[in-house]
């Protein structure tokens, strides 16, 4: 109740800015150094009015947004809120200015009182309750629901949409491994989520190749994508959203697979360490989940994580993949049940054209400078248009080499992304300033070839090009996915260099698309 003495006051800002409220979770735990969650509530953006608001010790902001639905209040100290108060956040020193401020980003903000929170699950009866009302829910959620974009319409590609129903078919009349290709920029991972709710996968477990990779596929299923915005709506409201594991340290033995894999309805983990798993864990993880996904499947050459994947042998596993190569050149095996090409991409308006910039510099000691100052030009020229300028290169040492050649260009404020980096925050630091806009040209050598969705990276500068088809292949998906107002890719090589000459005669030997 409010304290009858107090009368609570308010002092309009005066601002009406775009804010961006953070998801509530459902569930939200930690493990043996890996996470539990499941989001309840997604996080909402829209314009909001923001008032200043002052009642007793409480201190902040109330935010009404403009589409109705419940106001709430940013507490910035520690008073608790009152009763009346049903949906409040704390964010501690949070200062609005009525001049000048567009955006308030509460992402990072805490939900202290929510309608639909739940206390801290305690038993593992509590958390398998949860995971099995999840999948009842969806039961009858999936929609088929196809974009048209003359229309406006937001929904499935009819890549995703074919490859969605050629997953069903195979798995109609047979278990055996198969292979789904989509090229980078098609929608693969809305492609796996669909899979999930339409055939309301039990537990399932999806292997990827990085770390990276895997913060960003386990955030694309904590969300289920695009699938249940508003404006696809191809997962309906009914569908709760599934219970992620993300496991980030090997189990120990098998009790501790069960304590886990039990607790989710979707595991993300890497390869290496799947692959490392003692025999009697990998055992039990393909007794628990039923479906294997491997995403980026052309990683699967390495003996050990044969041994992993031989472990599944008897359950449904669907390789997910850009190419049909393996960074051997080999194929990847498993029933190639659904190919959508790179020329139909491009057909099909989901990739622009390439302008190759090409670089004739015979000097080795000069070439690297010569590809620098081609790309910069270039980044100068798409000023109007935001594009970012990656420069790839082979290794960690030649990446230090070539970014000397960017450091003198500070107006993009170079940046360097690579496992050289150990430092877990300054890697954050680094894609924070990529994902922002803040820096403008990055070197690597291959981070953000996968698991990197920027559509922004444009220009691509290739200091190195040896590598492998399949690198190749990522990349040129990476670089010709299209949005609005983007404009076309440019890739920059040394033709003087053989290297290039030599991979491009292998890409044209293997598939003249």
């Amino acid at each position: 109740m409010k304290n009858s003495t107090t009368k609570p006051t308010t002092a309009a800002v005066g601002i009406t800015i775009q804010v961006t409220l953070p998801a509530l979770l459902r569930v939200d735990a930690k493990e043996n150094g890996s996470t539990i969650r499941q989001i309840a509530v997604p996080p909402w953006r829209g314009k909001a009015a923001v008032e200043e608001f002052t009642e007793g010790r409480m201190r902040g902001y109330t935010i009404t947004p403009s589409d109705g639905s419940a106001t709430v209040l940013l507490l910035t100290n520690s008073a608790q809120p009152t009763p009346e108060h049903t949906h409040v956040l704390r964010m501690r020193d949070a200062q609005i200015s009525s001049s000048g401020a567009s955006v308030l980003d509460l992402a990072d903000a805490k939900w202290i009182k929510h309608p639909e929170s739940l206390p801290p699950l305690t038993v593992l009866a509590d958390y398998e309750a949860q995971t099995s009302a999840a999948l009842a829910s969806w039961a009858d959620a999936f929609r088929y629901k196809r974009e048209n974009t003359a229309l406006k319409i937001d929904g499935l590609r009819p890549p995703q949409i074919g490859a969605i129903y050629a997953v069903q078919a195979h798995w109609t009349i047979n278990v055996d491994p198969a292979t789904v290709v989509l090229p980078t920029g098609v929608g693969k991972t809305e492609t796996m989520l669909s899979v999930l709710v339409a055939e309301r996968c039990q537990r399932l477990l999806v292997v990827v190749p990085t770390d990276a990779l895997r913060t960003q596929i386990s955030e694309k299923f904590l969300l289920l994508g695009l699938l249940k915005t508003p404006a696809f709506h191809v997962v309906l409201e009914q569908a709760r959203y599934p219970i992620v594991g993300v496991l980030n340290r090997r189990p120990a033995d098998a009790g501790q697979v069960d304590s886990f894999f039990r607790k989710c309805n979707v595991i993300v983990t890497t390869m290496p360490l799947a692959s490392q798993c003692a025999p009697e864990v990998m055992q039990r993880m393909a007794e628990l989940c039923p479906f294997l996904f491997i995403d980026e499947a052309h990683h699967v050459a390495a003996p050990t994580w044969k041994a992993f994947k031989d472990a599944f042998a008897k359950n449904r596993i669907i390789q997910f993949t850009a190419t049909p190569f393996r960074n051997d050149d080999e194929p990847i095996g498993g029933k190639r049940i659904f190919t959508f090409s790179l020329r139909h991409a491009q057909e099909q308006g989901y990739f622009k054209q390439i302008h190759f910039r090409p670089v004739t510099e015979f000097d080795p000691a000069q070439k690297d400078m010569a590809i620098a100052e081609a790309a910069v030009e270039q980044l100068r020229a798409d000023a109007a248009l935001g594009h970012i300028l990656m420069a790839r290169v082979a290794n960690i040492k030649r990446a230090a080499e070539v970014f000397h050649c960017y450091e003198k260009y500070t107006e993009f404020k170079p940046v360097q992304i690579h496992t050289g980096i150990t430092s877990k925050p300054q890697r954050e630091e680094t894609r924070r300033k990529l994902l922002s806009g803040e820096s403008r040209i990055v070197v690597c050598v291959d981070m953000l070839g996968e698991g990197f969705d920027l559509p922004e990276l444009k220009i691509a500068a290739f200091h190195d090009i040896r590598k492998t088809l399949a690198v190749t292949l990522q990349l040129v998906g990476r670089f010709t996915r299209t949005k609005p107002h983007l404009g076309n890719a440019t890739l920059i090589a040394n033709i003087a260099d053989l290297e290039v000459k030599d991979e491009l005669k292998r890409l044209y030997q293997h598939d003249s698309d």
